[in-house]
Parts: C-alpha cells; structure tokens; sequence
C-alpha cells in the first residue's frame, strides 16, 4: 500500500502513518527509501516519491542515554534512551528506545517499531503508535 506525497508539508506523511501504518518515503522510480521527507529523491533526482508501509524493524546503530530531563515535561522519563535506528529499508531515524532498561542497549540490538501496522500486518489492524514513533526491542 502506498499514498502520493505532496511534499510542501511533511502533515500528509505523518496522517499516511495514522492511517496506514508505519510508512517511509520510496522513490518510486529508483525504489530507494528515504527519510526525512524531500521534495525529490536524493538518489535519482525523482519527484515520483509515496509513503509506502515499511517492515517497521531495524538495528540500533548509535544511541545516548539521557540522565537529565531537557524539561520538567520529560522528568518522570529519565532515564530514558534516544537511538539513531537503522530501517531495514536503508534510512536511519532518530527516536526513543521504550520497553527497554538503558544499561540493557546495545550497538546493533534488533529493534521494532511500536504501536503501528507494519508489511507484516492485516490492514484491518488499526495503527496506535505515536508520532514520531518510538521503537521497543525486538521479541526473541
């Protein structure tokens, strides 16, 4: 499943996650995936780009433990991870790691998204997650 991007506001993606599930930018031309959002495909300059649902799983590639609340509003988190995830359709997303204790994080840890409906899911199933999503282990 897949919906065009009008690209001069990133508001249409986020409803395309509500509505669909967890969805990635793909040119439709190159089939490369991408993200953050762009009016043209970095790889071969298309404009042709859809939200298209993605597996909603990857690996955490880099990642910080954060120990001191940015804001009252984040006070009951920490601590709490913020990770840089590495789809396994290629683009990288910044994010929180939840469900999940800081010191058990590693480099590489297989990670899924949460809440939203993937590939791998009916359509049937409704998307909870919010957004931006935030991803939780992978099960075993």
């Amino acid at each position: 499943m897949s919906t065009p991007l009008n690209l001069s506001s990133s508001h249409q993606y986020w409803e395309s996650l509500r509505t669909e599930g967890f969805c990635l930018p793909q040119c439709q031309v190159c089939k490369e995936f991408h993200f953050y959002l762009r009016p043209a495909c970095p790889g071969c300059g298309s404009l042709d780009i859809k939200a298209v649902v993605a597996s909603g799983r990857g690996s955490v590639y880099s990642f910080s433990i954060v120990y001191r609340a940015p804001s009252a509003s984040f006070e009951k988190d920490v601590p709490y991870v913020v990770a840089i995830v590495a789809t396994d359709e290629g683009p990288h997303l910044m994010t929180r790691l939840i469900k999940v204790k800081p010191e058990e994080v590693s480099v590489g840890m297989r990670v899924l998204v949460n809440g939203w409906r993937t590939r791998d899911e009916p359509t049937e199933r409704a998307s909870e997650g919010v957004a931006p999503p935030l991803f939780e282990p992978e099960p075993s």
